[in-house]
């Protein structure tokens, strides 16, 4: 039965293999859809110390995969970051939409090269779709080879036949492009323009793209297609090539489009708004402010959403549970407040198709955040497997970052001391929020044995700029290309890490923490 609180004894302590092994033996034993995916999301752990335990992982996953001529998109993505080739070679007997979703997976693993290669093999083949993570990946790694997609893919493009989200679509990817290729860029501008200047764009096309956009100090809210074309592409023509706009005066002659622009939202749904039904728009539209309440309204709130999901129709409940979990674990919520949580995306699990993330969701829950499981279940036990196997490999890996001051700091060498790493980001509101209390904790058990090590992913000049506004005394360490936050599993910010004296990691935070909260994990370490 799976275990409610954080364990970190015996079996955390074990050696890698053991909890490889313990991994893989609770993996076979879930639900059979999921197993695969829990063998890959293992491997991809494992693969860098462990490659030969990897390797055995991904070829059990492609054993239980088979001949499938349909394979889920969670596993399809996980099976492109475990074993590139091989997945691509499944293609071909794949349905055709798996090819953009393998696109996505490779640029996720830095492979935008080879995601252009599929993409460009499928050119030609129908209206292409608009791919805009490529064409942003493809012109920070290989600018030319962006110009050249780009143009290949403009070349089969129909602006007549496309959807009016096909053609915003066309307008993120042409973003990217316009740096490296303006003339060109603001080619596609004008003639978007021109397909949306028509009196009745949009009126009966689906889904209706809507958005609400800041242009200098005006607020523009377009409740139709044909608006949000006209604003989004004629403020971009402005900025990039002013010279070309006044022959479209007359279809821009609603805005005044001259000045810095910042989309704050874009919808893409009916003719009849959003498909959400009344209630579930409620919740939705809670979540999106819960961030912005008093610390002390959140609890009572977090509570009142996860009660009001749970009272929602069985089949809508997941993706809302899920919301609300990923903002539930900023702070101290409380006890009453993330069982709830928890129990509403265990019955969101059970009510939709198996999610290996889904149940890895609940355990961190469980695990980490000391949530009430809300069912005992072997995909639930095989979730927490794969935590304790990846806690297992972040004490292995270790760590050694340069500080912004130019000072070297490795685990190894603050043996005797008890550590708090922690990654952040200064463009993060929670991990901003947690900082001063970070601060507080430094200065007041420095003298004890702790160090906080605040570890950030952007470049020296963007954290300097940050911190001259501050008054931070703990290091702050630079990791620009990710190599440490990619061997300690970063993907979300904040998380903090926290190892004992010897080393060992005593405890793990997915998110913000309150200074209570951070001194109940130092306790954890020996902190006293």
């Amino acid at each position: 039965m799976f275990c409610a609180a954080i364990v970190w004894g015996a079996h955390e302590l074990a050696t890698v293999e053991q909890a490889a092994a313990r991994a893989e033996q609770l993996a076979s034993q879930s639900n059979p859809a999921l197993r695969p995916q829990f063998l890959l999301l293992a491997a991809r752990a494992l693969k860098d110390r462990h490659p030969e335990i990897a390797d055995r992982f991904v070829r059990s996953a492609f054993e239980e995969v088979g001949t499938r001529t349909e394979i889920d998109p969670e596993l399809l993505s996980e099976l492109t970051a475990a074993a590139p080739e091989e997945t691509i070679a499944l293609l071909p007997h794949l349905k055709p939409g798996s090819y953009s979703i393998v696109r996505n997976a490779l640029i996720q693993i830095n492979q935008a090269e080879r995601a252009a290669a599929l993409y460009r093999a499928n050119l030609g083949k129908g209206q292409p779709r608009t791919d805009v993570p490529l064409f942003r990946a493809l012109a920070q790694q290989n600018p030319e080879e962006a110009k050249k997609l780009f143009g290949d893919m403009l070349a089969a493009f129909s602006f007549d036949a496309a959807t009016p989200s096909d053609l915003y679509n066309l307008i993120n990817c042409t973003i990217w492009i316009a740096p490296l290729a303006p003339a060109q860029a603001a080619n596609v501008y004008e003639h978007i323009i021109a397909v949306a200047s028509a009196p009745d764009y949009g009126k009966t096309a689906t889904p209706a793209v809507n958005g609400t956009f800041q242009v200098g100090g005006a607020q523009i809210v377009t409740t139709n297609s044909r608006d949000t074309l006209l604003v989004a592409a004629g403020v971009r023509l402005y900025a990039l090539a002013p010279d070309r706009i006044e022959k479209h005066r007359d279809a821009l002659r609603a805005w005044d489009l001259n000045g810095a622009f910042t989309v704050k939202s874009v919808t893409f749904g009916s003719l009849n708004g959003s498909n959400q039904t009344p209630a579930e728009h409620a919740i939705y539209e809670r979540l999106g402010k819960l961030r912005s309440l008093p610390d002390a309204d959140r609890p009572r709130v977090v509570l009142e959403l996860a009660n009001a999901i749970q009272e929602l129709p069985k089949g809508s409940k997941y993706n809302l549970a899920s919301g609300l979990a990923s903002l539930a674990t900023e702070g101290d919520n409380g006890q009453e407040a993330l069982d709830a949580v928890a129990a509403a995306l265990g019955q969101g699990l059970r009510e939709n198709k198996p999610s290996a993330r889904g149940y890895i969701e609940l355990a961190e829950l469980v695990r980490y955040e000391h949530a009430r499981a809300p069912f005992s279940d072997p995909s639930l036990d095989a979730a927490d497997a794969l935590l304790s196997l990846r806690a297992r490999i972040y004490q292995e890996n270790g760590f050694t970052l340069r500080s912004i001051d130019g000072k070297t700091y490795s685990l190894d060498s603050l043996r005797g001391k008890v550590v708090l790493l922690n990654f952040w980001a200064t463009w993060c509101p929670p991990c901003r929020k947690e900082m001063p209390d970070m601060e507080t904790l430094y200065r007041r058990f420095e003298q004890k044995g702790l160090v906080v090590l605040a570890v950030s992913d952007e470049n020296s000049e963007t954290v300097a700029g940050f911190l001259a506004k501050q008054n931070y005394s703990f290091p702050v360490l630079l990791d620009p290309d990710r190599k440490v936050n990619e061997a300690f599993g970063v993907e979300g910010i904040p998380k903090s890490f926290i190892f004992d004296r010897e080393g060992r990691l005593a405890g793990l935070a997915i998110d913000a923490r309150s200074e209570r909260q951070f001194l109940d994990l130092l306790k954890e370490a020996g902190l006293q």
